[in-house]
């Protein structure tokens, strides 16, 4: 058994250099290249990521905008024609409060 921890004493040494001796000189690293790829695909994927939530965002915002002033007009036209005025006044005031919110996010996010 001692004879086998022995044999294997030198295969842990090398290992524990490869890993734990780090050289003051990159140049002698044949997979720089590889790193530098791997970089440039993560960094343009990042990229694209932070691109499609911002278009995301500006579309949500967008659409909330078109939501809030149909929900207006509606609500007006129910409340001022008295056809059904208390739920027009909600739907005013829902859109009211639609309205602000998205005016702040649109102000916070962009």
């Amino acid at each position: 058994m001692e004879s086998r921890l022995f044999s294997l004493l030198p295969l842990f040494l090398l290992l524990a250099n490869l890993l734990f001796v780090t050289e003051t000189n990159s140049t002698n690293d044949p997979f720089t290249w590889l790193r530098n790829i791997f970089d440039k695909g993560i960094s343009s994927i990042e990229n694209f990521g932070s691109y499609l939530l911002i278009k995301i965002i500006e579309f949500l915002l967008f659409a909330s905008r078109i939501v809030y002033i149909t929900v207006g007009i509606l609500g007006a036209i129910l409340w001022l024609s008295h056809i059904q005025p208390n739920r027009g006044k909600r739907m005013v005031i829902g859109s009211l409060f639609l309205a602000l919110v998205t005016e702040l996010l649109k102000a916070i996010l962009t």
